[in-house]
Parts: structure tokens; C-alpha cells; sequence
């Protein structure tokens, strides 16, 4: 598999986002783009997941960045379904920072940088839980059980 459907693409995205996060936390930090990283780590962590389970899910439009709903496309006794519905909370960075806001005095203020690296450490956690599913290291040879 390639593209869209590879489940070990999607998850090397969000490590290669999970990466991109901490290089702008990184003196001075660039919190807003380190935001928007974390988020689209969990999105392609999810993606991963879905992925893997040919489980077709939005693209495209807003829905696409939607955890809350890509989440809910986990299958609700995989506890992988309450882990990523958990960080659902991060939907809004995918876009709330890109862009000069319309509006500044109803824009949202940037998260704080303890946040970001807090949510990240969470993202990580997540990533490595959706790892273990779609892509899991075989027992090296020689070991014991």
C-alpha cells in the first residue's frame, strides 16, 4: 500500500509532525505552528488507525480535521476509541492558528507552551498505543517470552 490508504505512512506523519512540534517549542517557540502540529498528529494517528481497519473516513472540508468525529469512527470497545476521543479537545488547533484572525478581539489566544508540551507528551502516548495496533515490533529473536 501507498498514499492515502498506508496505515505505516499515516503513522510516520505523525511522528514527523510529533518532531516538528518540539523543534518550534524550542527557544524561542513558535507556539501556534507547534499547536497546529500536535493536533494533526493525533488526526494521522487516527488516520493510521482507520487505515488499517478499512475504515473509510472523511477528507476534505472541515471533517477531515475533526477529531471528535474521526474518533468516533474508532469502534467504541477498542479503547483506542476513549484514548482519541480524550484529545478531541485539539480539533480547533488544526485551523484556529494558521491564519491572521478575522476578528482580534474574539480570536482565541494560543495555548500556553506547558500546554502544548503537555498535549504533545499525550499525542506521543497516543501514536505509540495506535503503533502497537497497526504496525507492532516482533519479539526480537532468541528472546524468552
Amino acid at each position: 500500500m501507498s498514499g492515502a490508504s498506508d496505515p505505516i505512512d499515516w503513522l510516520n506523519r505523525a511522528r514527523q509532525d510529533v518532531r516538528s512540534a518540539r523543534r518550534l517549542l524550542i527557544d524561542p517557540p513558535e507556539i501556534e505552528v507547534a499547536a497546529y502540529h500536535v493536533q494533526q498528529a493525533v488526526e494521522k494517528a487516527i488516520k493510521s488507525y482507520l487505515a488499517a481497519e478499512a475504515i473509510r473516513y472523511p477528507r476534505g472540508g472541515g471533517a477531515g480535521h475533526d477529531l471528535e468525529a474521526l474518533a468516533s469512527l474508532i469502534p467504541e470497545a477498542d479503547p483506542l476509541h476513549v484514548q482519541a476521543l480524550s484529545l478531541s479537545y485539539l480539533t480547533p488547533w488544526a485551523t484556529a492558528y494558521r491564519y491572521p484572525a478575522d476578528d482580534p478581539m474574539t480570536a482565541e489566544p494560543p495555548p500556553a507552551r506547558s500546554q502544548i508540551e503537555h498535549d504533545l507528551l499525550l499525542a506521543e502516548a497516543f501514536i505509540e498505543a495506535v503503533a502497537q495496533r497497526v504496525a507492532p515490533v516482533p519479539p526480537s529473536r532468541g528472546s524468552t517470552p
